[in-house]
């Protein structure tokens, strides 16, 4: 199994709402979503070996469970009916879409997906169009969301700033191993290269 990197760049989930609907949108890097998979067995099924990656992630019914259980959306007390609209691990992540009772200005949001695998991930959490963002860790996995504020309860420009490093040092850093791991698994035909989530190359006829 690759490993996870919960000390890298911090997961990222975008909302937005429209009347009584709230969507959130979850991305991850590629070794978080091979470790999500292990986690759920989606890797371990009939048929694997004729898959990708990607493509066993985006059927799993297991991924889909997980990720409605561990991102929620609740509204007065209630939970809002959530469902997967989408699941594409190397595009745009995973999109779930919530059905609240009423309109919604003020939800209850819990993220914490993967925190049960490694509880240093952390999420940073942003309205769509707002410069706000919050994070949500294994130790504040839900809070308060106010859309008419854009944000949670946490206190954004520190976080900002903390993010930003975070992110430009992750990313370079994460992008080289990930080359880096690719090139052994292609040259000892490990572990790695049959869980990667990376599509294979489109030959011509």
């Amino acid at each position: 199994m690759l490993p996870a990197h919960p000390f890298g760049p911090p997961l990222v989930a975008t909302l937005s709402t429209d009347g009584e609907q709230v969507t959130l949108q979850w991305v991850a890097a590629e070794d978080d979503w091979v470790s999500l998979g292990e986690h759920v067995g989606a890797f371990d099924v009939p048929g694997a070996d004729t898959l990708t990656g990607a493509e066993l992630l985006a059927r799993s019914p297991g991924v889909a469970d997980y990720l409605l259980e561990r991102l929620t959306v609740g509204q007065d007390g209630a939970a809002c009916a959530g469902r997967v609209d989408a699941v594409d691990p190397l595009g745009e992540g995973a999109r779930l879409v919530y059905e609240c009772a009423g309109p919604v200005t003020e939800v209850e949001l819990t993220v914490s997906a993967l925190t049960d695998i490694n509880e240093s991930y952390r999420t940073v959490v942003s309205t769509e169009g707002s410069s706000a963002q919050t994070l949500f860790t294994a130790d504040t996995a839900t809070q308060p969301w106010d859309f008419t504020a854009g944000d949670g309860t946490s206190s954004a420009l520190p976080l900002l700033v903390a993010v930003g490093a975070l992110v430009l040092v992750g990313a370079v850093a994460g992008l080289l191993w990930w080359r880096r791991t690719a090139a052994r698994a292609a040259a000892t035909g490990g572990d790695a290269a049959a869980h990667s989530v990376e599509p294979e190359p489109v030959t011509g006829p």
